[in-house]
């Protein structure tokens, strides 16, 4: 599975602004929740907090992936955010996020969550394709800069 199979640029929020990472991620559900017109919005904060409070999603260089697992969903869900202030995220190298990619997907889809968490950590990896998404302003271009990563740098 590929990244550009589970992000739409409906789902991309290139502005992104919010005072704390509670903040940030409360934001974020709500926006994934109404872009895939899903109805379990409690239940998506919750599983993302959870995850969340065993261990920030924050995997350093300003990048998180914060991510759920959950019943009664039917496919694999994710949104991105480019937050040009950052956000403290309690990051394993304590730097500010200032990119995130939010997901959920259902409890029998590990193998399509860890893929997909796999291929944004690889990617995400390289300082020239952070630097890339830190500048585009538009949800098309935010798209095609991740695509391009992709084919890439994950191929």
């Amino acid at each position: 599975m590929k990244i550009q199979d589970v992000l739409q640029k409906k789902g991309i929020l290139t502005d992104l602004k919010a005072a704390d990472k509670n903040e940030l991620l409360t934001q974020m559900v709500r926006y994934l929740a109404s872009v895939y017109d899903l109805k379990n919005v409690d239940a998506i904060h919750q599983k993302i907090f959870e995850r969340e409070a065993q261990m920030s999603t924050g995997i350093g260089y300003g990048i998180a992936i914060p991510h759920a697992r959950l019943d009664n969903i039917d496919g694999v869900f994710m949104i991105a955010a480019r937050c040009v202030k950052g956000v403290e995220f309690g990051a394993i190298d304590d730097q500010p996020v200032h990119i995130i990619f939010l997901m959920i997907s259902p409890t029998n889809a590990s193998a399509e969550l860890t893929g997909i968490l796999s291929t944004l950590s690889r990617i995400m990896s390289y300082e020239e394709m952070r630097e890339k998404l830190l500048v585009q302003d538009d949800a098309e271009s935010f798209l095609d800069a991740l695509v391009d990563g992709e084919n890439r740098y994950a191929a």
